[in-house]
């Protein structure tokens, strides 16, 4: 029953956000790698995550850290929470694929105009390049949807 509500939320903030007149914003890669040059993503030794979701109609404000080694903290001041577990290695392989699938993150700038829309900013370190990119509930494109999808879920999972 606790998972029915998040998922009526996001249901009724993605219906009111369909119905608003949106600009297309002109694409700009956020995801430009800050060290070298790397078109094409190999699956990654080692890997970090920061990642937040703020806003939606709750005003939530959550964000959680990971690595390849499984070690998840959770923090989240609405609703309250600060929790540190590791998750297995099934849901690192998982993490890793997406990483891999999603790379080299590119996304739209603009966060668009939805005022109860969430807002996602990812720091993500892949074998020494790092890469930075935010989008909101507007402006995530498909081939980031995966990514953020499971890491929600990290954080549903959690109590959220």
């Amino acid at each position: 029953m606790s998972k029915i509500i998040p998922i009526l939320l996001i249901g009724i903030v993605l219906t009111a956000c369909a119905g608003m007149p949106v600009s297309t914003p002109l694409p700009e890669s956020l995801g430009t790698p800050t060290s070298q040059s790397n078109s094409a993503c190999s699956v990654p030794t080692n890997w970090a995550i920061a990642y937040s979701r703020s806003g939606g109609f709750a005003g939530f404000n959550e964000s959680l850290t990971l690595d390849n080694g499984g070690n998840l903290k959770v923090q989240s001041e609405r609703p309250p929470a600060d929790m540190v577990k590791t998750i297995s290695d099934d849901q690192v392989k998982m993490i890793t694929d997406l990483l891999v699938q999603t790379c080299p993150f590119e996304v739209a700038l603009d966060k668009g105009d939805c005022a109860d829309c969430f807002v996602y900013d990812l720091d993500i370190q892949m074998d020494g390049l790092a890469y930075s990119v935010q989008a909101s509930d507007v402006t995530l494109g498909e081939e980031l949807h995966p990514l953020i999808n499971a890491l929600s879920l990290l954080l549903q999972d959690t109590g959220q």
